[in-house]
């Protein structure tokens, strides 16, 4: 007999995104305020970068991961990043940030 707590499979959150997979060069017009040619992006989700941001985000691009400092940056720079990542097909690593 099989009890039902060991035949449950474990869940699985799948996230399908609408929005067209970025380029690069989007994810850069994106993250000076510029109107990009896919479409991408929201109104709602902020995506332009201050210049600290930006010398975060060129950082991650170099390093392979984003690290956020504990104060002082807003959430803009993850979006960005993630969407790179995405546009490069790799994985979004993101370290430190506010605990």
């Amino acid at each position: 007999m099989i009890s039902t707590a060991s035949a449950t499979l474990p869940s699985r959150v799948v996230t399908i995104s609408t929005m067209p997979k970025p380029s690069k060069d989007d994810v850069e017009r994106l993250s000076r305020g510029m109107p990009t040619l896919a479409k991408i992006g929201s109104r709602n989700t902020g995506h332009r970068l201050t210049q600290k941001e930006r010398i975060l985000f060129a950082a991650a691009q170099k390093q392979g991961f984003l690290k956020l400092p504990a104060t002082g940056i807003r959430s803009n720079v993850l979006n960005v990043y993630r969407l790179w990542c995405e546009a490069q097909g790799r994985e979004c690593i993101v370290k430190g940030g506010p605990k």
